[in-house]
């Protein structure tokens, strides 16, 4: 059976989303007793939910991934991101796709650059 990664690496989303108090609270879910765990687990996600909507009020978004406009480029790190958080066999597959990328751009690159004339 494929193991799990032991190790929480937060996404970019997580860190703009999360605080240290947040943190704290959710630690202290598993100790309070009864229904009023439920109601505890609740506020925490509401301030989790405030912090999303505050975050998206904002001018400009500290999320978009603005280091390149170009589509390959993104999909290459949108791929390296969701990799963190599989299974070997899963990243296993992701790899594949970045190689198949890879080999797609450079072909793009090798037949369709204009050349100088």
């Amino acid at each position: 059976m494929e193991q799990e990664q032991s190790e929480y690496t937060p996404t970019a989303f997580d860190v703009e989303t999360q605080s240290r108090n947040i943190q704290i609270l959710k630690s202290i879910i598993p100790y309070i007793e009864g229904p009023r765990q439920r109601n505890f687990a609740m506020m925490v996600k509401f301030l989790e939910l405030r912090n999303v909507a505050s975050l998206f009020n904002e001018q400009p978004v500290s999320l978009s991934m603005c280091s390149t406009d170009d589509p390959s480029e993104k999909r290459v790190h949108l791929l390296n991101d969701i990799k963190k958080f599989c299974t070997p066999a899963e990243q296993d597959s992701i790899d594949m796709m970045l190689t198949a990328l890879q080999m797609f751009t450079s072909y793009d690159t090798f037949f369709h650059t204009p050349t100088p004339e």
